[in-house]
C-alpha cells in the first residue's frame, strides 16, 4: 500500500545508500594514510640500517625530510578521521530519520487498515440489521 510518506522514505534511503559509499571511500583513504606511514616507518629502518654501516653517509636531509613526511600523514590522518567520525555521525542521523519516517508510514498503513476493517464491519453489521428486521417485519406480517 501507498503511504504519504513513501517518498521522503526513498529520499532517506538514497541519503543513507549515498553517506554508505561516502563512507567507505573515507575508510580507504584512511588505509591509504596507514599503508603510507607503515611505508616510511619501513624506509627509516632501511635507511638507518644502511646508513649506519657507512660512517661518511649523513642522513640529516633524509631524516628531516621523512619526519616531515611522517608528520603530514599524520596530521592528513587525523583530519580523515575526525572526517570519517562525523559522516557517521550524519549517516546516524539520517538513518535515524528514515526509521521515523518509516514508522510513520507503518501507521499510516495500520490506520488504513483498521478503518477498512471497520467499514467493512460496518457493513456487515448493517446487512446483519436490514436481515434482521426484514425477519421481524416478515414475523408480524405472518400473525
Amino acid at each position: 500500500m501507498k503511504t504519504p510518506f513513501d517518498t521522503a522514505m526513498r529520499v532517506q534511503r538514497r541519503e543513507i545508500d549515498a553517506m554508505g559509499v561516502a563512507i567507505n571511500v573515507q575508510v580507504n583513504v584512511l588505509n591509504q594514510i596507514e599503508n603510507a606511514q607503515e611505508e616510511v616507518r619501513s624506509s627509516i629502518l632501511r635507511e638507518a640500517d644502511a646508513a649506519a654501516g657507512d660512517l661518511h653517509i649523513s642522513s640529516h636531509a633524509y631524516m628531516e625530510r621523512i619526519r616531515a613526511e611522517q608528520l603530514r600523514l599524520t596530521r592528513d590522518g587525523a583530519v580523515q578521521s575526525a572526517r570519517l567520525d562525523q559522516m557517521r555521525a550524519k549517516a546516524a542521523s539520517a538513518y535515524g530519520a528514515y526509521r521515523a519516517i518509516e514508522v510513520a508510514a507503518e501507521g499510516f498503513r495500520e490506520e488504513a487498515d483498521r478503518r477498512s476493517i471497520r467499514t467493512e464491519q460496518a457493513g456487515i453489521d448493517d446487512s446483519a440489521a436490514v436481515a434482521f428486521l426484514n425477519a421481524r417485519r416478515a414475523l408480524r406480517r405472518a400473525r
